[in-house]
């Protein structure tokens, strides 16, 4: 088990390095601006300390900044230039970026206020381990927030789970609130944020 998660977090950095370069192309961002929305509203207009798991080339964190300049951010990827190029846009700004797994996160637990990813959970190799780590460095009454892709029907999920490099599950909405409640979050909520987009959220 462990040479298969190896090679999937291999294929992942792989493919996130190679489209580091690309990854602010502007209709890929209007994209991802689709996923980043649900996150921006559950925020509060309070001094944070908020962790984005995959954060890519920071374009989320850098729009947190904007909107909330008394929060504490910091940004986790695989992909080192990914990291460089978030370190370029974020520069001089209060951010933490580290190269980290999210599945086995270097923070202590009850750490964040929030802690979320977008766009990114069919790539984590062991998806329960990925939300319980979530979970555990998240304080008491903090939030998780998970905004992935979702075609409605599970043959698209399967085919593409063929195409794209690195792709390992695309969950259900079911799925997803199951695996939320199943770690023991709750008041687990959901919305469609876009077509083809749910947002999950679980309170400790």
């Amino acid at each position: 088990m462990m040479k298969k998660n190896n090679a999937v977090l291999g294929r992942n950095t792989w493919f996130f390095d190679l489209w580091a370069s690309s990854y602010d192309f502007a209709p890929f961002q209007f994209w991802m601006k689709r996923f980043h929305k649900p996150v921006l509203k559950e925020l509060a207009p309070a001094k944070m300390k908020i962790l984005d798991l995959s954060c890519g080339s920071g374009e989320l964190l850098k729009e947190i900044q904007v909107r909330f300049p008394k929060a504490e951010l910091y940004g986790v990827d695989i992909s080192a230039k990914m990291l460089e190029i978030a370190r370029t846009k974020l520069s001089g700004r209060k951010v933490i970026l580290q190269k980290m797994d999210v599945h086995a996160l270097q923070y202590p637990s009850n750490y964040f206020d929030f802690v979320f990813s977008t766009e990114a959970f069919h790539h984590y190799y062991d998806q329960q381990k990925a939300v319980e780590e979530m979970k555990r460095v998240v304080k008491e009454r903090g939030k998780v927030m998970i905004v992935d892709i979702n075609f409605f029907w599970s043959v698209i999920h399967r085919i593409f789970e063929r195409i794209e490099p690195g792709c390992v599950r695309i969950k259900s909405k079911r799925e997803m609130r199951d695996l939320f409640r199943g770690v023991g979050l709750r008041e687990v909520s959901q919305e469609r944020s876009f077509l083809f987009s749910v947002a999950t959220v679980g309170i400790k």
